[in-house]
């Protein structure tokens, strides 16, 4: 009984202090059984290791799977042979199998353990059940459990004569068994198997094969899309190659209900996967369509032999439309597409608007909606009345993969006579809760239209309906909002104008304000004003005009700079004696040009107080070059002066709130001890916020008394 495992056994002897070492050989490393194209079956394997040159022998036996019996084949007697070639055997007949087994002397004969036993690959090529295909079965090159044994399969095919390519690879353990395509018409094929279990060499099957035809007709093409051309309104098609080799060509159809279908062209080229019908008009209505491949084997009249078409033919997206007169809504219907075996995941609906009927300039396609797949109705809002859409439907397969288009839809909304202009001429601040909108109407216009003044929403970014008034035939309107904090921030204004359906038909500039802010640098003596740019005058802003009060006085002009900035620096280092509270406005004019006349916009006030600089001396000697102890303050309200001195017991022995009243060094008309005495000012600046200063002077003589 052959053995499916190796073993080795080492014996150890101690005698008397002598160690005596005996061991027998190992079997030769089976490695694999190849048959060759006569049938010769050959059988390599590796010599095991024999340090001791005890090798006398290798004897190589058949073995019977069916009986479990084996038969000595051969003993091969020189150690470096390691293949042979089996005498009497025809490896194209039947499958053999083969064990071999080490013979050795070290003193006494001795016997190996039997290698695996390994089988010559017996291979068969018949025709299958399946016309146009081969069956290929061959057995392990293991007698046992091949899953002992893992490898690889690669399956070769001889096509055509001399020419051996790879057709097939995969793990042993999966099948000893594949079945072939046949793709050429008619040829003489022939094939072998070849296994690798990454051992020194690989396992040959004998070759198999004979006269096979191909008599499986490609599958239909998937269509993967009919689509609508957006310029010509053809019906495009597009499918997938057939997922085989021997593909020629495609016939298309067209489905028409109640009849079979009709061929419309027959393509010779297999990688063409588009077809354009040129006399289709898609624009009329759905078109169905089909398509079947046929392969390179001809009919007897040289003709292609289609295979069967799709079950089911596709139909191109038919998109129509309706709208009422004096509304802004187009309603779109169109046919569902039902050609992916997916489904459809979504739909978008397109629209590229002709401002001006019948130019054939049309403004870029935009997408209006996404739709879910099970939907086929949309209506279109917001239409613009006087204007044509062309609409356009494209839809999307649940794979994300394919996409077909309708066909385009033309609707031309009737509109009733508009203005030709209407602007916001200024948004302008009245005051702190006021802002003016001017509008400039054409007052060429005899219908009455309503002007919808809206403010934009900056927390939603959209704008909302604060006013509305009706005008015709009028030059201009005016809004007033006062629901605005003009110190917070600017505010954005846009009139959309209504006709007398109710249509929105024009929609304005923005009018945006300007937002004044600054602050006082007390280092430099320098008022710092920064504003944002007013909005949107068509030629911009010609320059800003920036006016100032001092301490609520008159207003006066400081001057101007482009339109362009936005920013400005009041130096009132030479303003130290008033009371440091500088109030300041914008005045933006617009560039002249245009319809209508310049306009200018005001922005809100913004007053900046300098803080009091207070400088308070720390000595001063009575009948000395400093005679008295005031402090000197600029940028103060002097209405709310007040400065204390103290003795160093704590009793007020001055006080005045007379900026130019300062202490002699006398209480109650006499002079007090030289020395330090405490003092307390304090002093409003021009916005009423008091500023205090503590601390200690020095009264000093310059003589005794």
């Amino acid at each position: 009984m052959p053995r499916t495992f190796k073993f080795i056994g080492v014996f150890i002897v101690f005698c008397f202090g002598v160690n005596a070492l005996s061991a027998q050989l190992d079997p030769p490393s089976f490695d694999c059984i190849s048959v060759g194209i006569d049938g010769s079956v050959t059988l390599s394997w590796t010599e095991p290791n024999d340090p001791l040159n005890e090798f006398t022998a290798y004897t190589v036996y058949s073995y019977d799977v069916g009986t479990d019996t084996e038969t000595l084949v051969s003993t091969i007697g020189n150690y470096a042979t390691t293949n042979m070639i089996v005498p009497g055997v025809d490896g194209n007949i039947a499958q053999t199998c083969y064990f071999l087994q080490t013979t050795s002397n070290d003193g006494n004969n001795q016997t190996s353990v039997s290698s695996d036993t390994l089988c010559s690959m017996l291979l068969s090529a018949v025709p299958g059940l399946v016309p146009g295909t081969v069956e290929l079965n061959w057995n392990y090159p293991q007698a046992l459990d091949p899953a002992l044994f893992p490898g690889d399969f690669t399956v070769f095919m001889e096509y055509p004569v001399g020419e051996w390519n790879i057709i097939a690879e995969f793990p042993a353990s999966l099948t000893n068994s594949y079945t072939y395509e046949v793709t050429a018409c008619t040829a003489d094929l022939n094939f072998q198997i070849r296994y690798s279990d990454g051992g020194p060499c690989d396992h040959f099957s004998n070759i198999s094969g004979g006269t096979f035809q191909d008599q499986i007709d490609p599958p239909a093409p998937v269509i993967t899309s009919v689509s609508v051309d957006s310029l010509t309104n053809d019906a495009s098609i597009s499918w997938s190659i057939p997922p085989v080799i021997d593909v020629g060509g495609y016939i298309l159809y067209e489905c028409i209900p109640g009849l079979n279908p009709m061929p419309l062209d027959t393509i010779f080229d297999p990688n063409i996967t588009t077809w354009v019908n040129p006399n289709s008009d898609a624009n009329l209505g759905p078109e169905q369509y089909n398509i079947a491949a046929f392969d390179d084997c001809l009919t007897n009249f040289g003709e292609p032999d289609p295979g069967a078409a799709n079950l089911d033919c596709v139909s191109s997206i038919y998109l129509t439309h309706t709208w009422q007169s004096c509304t802004d809504v187009v309603n779109l219907v169109w046919t569902a597409y039902q050609g992916w075996n997916t489904g459809v995941a979504y739909y978008e609906v397109y629209a590229a608007e002709e401002p001006d009927p019948g130019s054939g300039v049309f403004n870029p396609s935009v997408l209006l909606a996404t739709l879910p797949g099970t939907d086929n109705t949309y209506v279109h809002e917001g239409a613009t009345l006087g204007s044509s859409y062309r609409y356009r439907v494209r839809a999307f397969s649940n794979d994300l993969i394919n996409n077909a288009a309708s066909n385009n839809r033309t609707a031309t909304l009737a509109y009733p006579d508009s203005p030709d202009q209407t602007r916001i001429g200024r948004a302008s601040v009245n005051g702190p809760n006021e802002i003016e909108v001017l509008a400039d109407l054409d007052a060429t216009v005899a219908t009455p239209h309503t002007y919808v003044l809206e403010r934009l929403n900056p927390i939603f970014n959209e704008f909302e309906e604060i006013d509305s008034q009706d005008a015709v035939a009028s030059p201009q309107i005016t809004f007033v909002d006062t629901d605005v904090d003009t110190g917070e921030r600017s505010y954005t204004y846009r009139i959309k104008v209504l006709n007398n359906c109710g249509d929105v038909v024009d929609s304005t500039n923005i009018g945006k304000t300007i937002l004044l802010d600054g602050l006082a640098n007390t280092d430099q003596l320098v008022n710092t004003l920064i504003w944002s740019h007013y909005e949107d005058w068509q030629e911009g802003v010609d320059q800003y005009q920036i006016t100032r009060t001092i301490d609520g006085g008159p207003v006066e002009i400081l001057g101007s700079v482009p339109g362009s900035v936005n920013f400005f620096e009041d130096d009132v280092s030479d303003l130290l004696y008033t009371e440091g509270e500088f109030c300041y406005q914008i005045f933006a004019s617009e560039i002249p040009g245009g319809v209508f006349l310049p306009e200018g916009s005001i922005s809100n006030e913004l007053c900046i107080t300098q803080e009091p600089v207070i400088w308070i001396p720390n000595a001063f000697v009575v009948d000395g070059f400093n005679k008295e102890f005031r402090p000197v303050i600029s940028f103060a309200d002097f209405d709310n002066y007040r400065m204390q001195i103290y003795s160093r017991w704590g009793n007020l022995i001055f006080e005045t709130d007379q900026i130019e009243e300062a202490w002699d060094g006398t209480y109650r008309g006499e002079f007090v001890r030289e020395g330090m005495y405490a003092y307390y000012i304090s002093v409003a600046d021009g916005a009423g916020r008091l500023y205090e200063r503590r601390g200690t002077v020095v009264m000093l003589k310059a003589s005794e008394d």
